[in-house]
């Protein structure tokens, strides 16, 4: 018997292992699971917000501007980069994934602005059919007609709901599907009297080529004192918010710090307890080099163990959990995610870091000669 096997001190040492490798798994399948949560949540967030923007620019009115004027319009449209403009109203539809909520746009236009939306945004009516004019009906985007549980026939608005933010009362007539994630109303439309500003504007696709020249000719309207969005200013606002989700990451990577605070006592408790192991096996001739190399395939062996077995489970939670709470309420759901198994992979590195070194000096602090006698 090799008194110095790896294999025979975990065969008589089942349960020290087993506890071991079950606090590394609990912490990797934690650090996974909210790494996941975390991206589900930008991933479902950020594309109804930000993917419009990847194919025209908005103008909006303000208090300053009520209505935009008409010689801005036009010198849009007499661009070189700019292909069309058109006029809407605006209004927006309440999105909410567990942790976050937002608004999706809601475009309201003439039913010969309608076709050109559909066509400049990629939007395909997947059923039902476009609102009319003039009406208080709605082609709903799919995702947003899920995370709002709507369907054809059904009713939505601030006058069923307080907590929507789509002003009246809407009857869903028909199901939209693109990524831009917008929706279209048939009221209110450009023009009409009960239009506030904030609520109109106009929509600036650009010529083929051209994306970028035309966003800086949109941008420069901000210094008219018109609220324009395009997916530059878009990036650097969401950017801004990221902070909320760096607090979310130092928030797993303390929940890490603690975890492996408690296993590397764990540990140094189990091998603090086997003095009288170390103190003979010196005495028998072996090294305090060759100690300390058991020690070391001890914990190697045991962290990844613990981390193969970790993501497995991890992956396989992940997969059940997020997306019931994301993909079936019209989110994104994401369930492979690299950064969660880098942030995965710091327990079991720190674990084995940080039992290593005080481990080591324990072997070097034991007197064999002592050990031996007081045995």
């Amino acid at each position: 018997m090799n008194p110095l096997s790896t294999i025979n001190f975990f065969r008589h040492n089942k349960r020290k292992l087993l506890s071991n490798v079950i606090i590394i798994v609990v912490a990797i399948c934690l650090v996974y699971l909210m790494e996941c949560f975390v991206a589900s949540i930008a991933g479902s967030i950020y594309p109804l917000d930000a993917n419009r923007f990847h194919y025209g620019m908005v103008v909006v009115s303000t208090s300053a501007v009520p209505e935009i004027p008409r010689e801005t319009i036009e010198e849009l449209e007499s661009s070189d980069s700019i292909d069309v403009t058109v006029p809407i109203a605006i209004e927006k539809i309440t999105f909410s994934v567990p942790g976050s909520t937002t608004h999706t746009a809601a475009f309201g236009c003439s039913a010969e602005d309608q076709k050109l939306l559909l066509d400049r945004f990629q939007m395909k009516l997947s059923s039902g059919r476009l609102p009319e004019e003039g009406t208080n009906e709605l082609a709903i985007d799919k995702n947003v007609a899920l995370n709002n549980k709507l369907q054809i026939g059904s009713q939505v608005g601030s006058k069923h709901d307080k907590t929507q933010s789509l002003t009246g009362d809407y009857r869903v007539v028909g199901i939209l599907e693109s990524d831009s994630h917008i929706s279209l109303i048939g009221s209110p439309t450009p023009g009409d009297i009960s239009i506030k500003y904030g609520d109109s504007g106009i929509v600036v696709f650009p010529r083929n080529g051209r994306f970028e020249g035309a966003e800086k000719e949109v941008a420069a309207l901000n210094s008219q004192g018109l609220l324009v969005w395009t997916l530059e200013l878009y990036n650097r606002t969401y950017a801004k918010n990221q902070q909320t989700f760096q607090i979310l990451d130092m928030m797993v990577i303390l929940a890490i710090l603690a975890m492996v605070i408690c296993l590397v006592c764990s540990n140094y408790a189990q091998h603090f307890s086997r003095k009288s192991e170390i103190g003979v096996l010196g005495a028998l001739g072996y090294t305090r080099r060759q100690l300390t190399a058991r020690t070391f395939r001890e914990v190697i062996v045991t962290n990844l163990i613990a981390l193969i077995i970790g993501l497995l489970i991890a992956i396989l939670l992940t997969s059940a959990i997020i997306p019931r709470l994301f993909d079936d309420i019209g989110g994104t759901g994401i369930v492979f995610y690299g950064k969660a198994a880098i942030m995965s992979v710091l327990a079991p590195l720190f674990t084995g870091v940080f039992v290593l070194i005080p481990v080591r000096r324990l072997i070097r602090s034991v007197d064999a000669v002592s050990i031996v006698e007081q045995n």
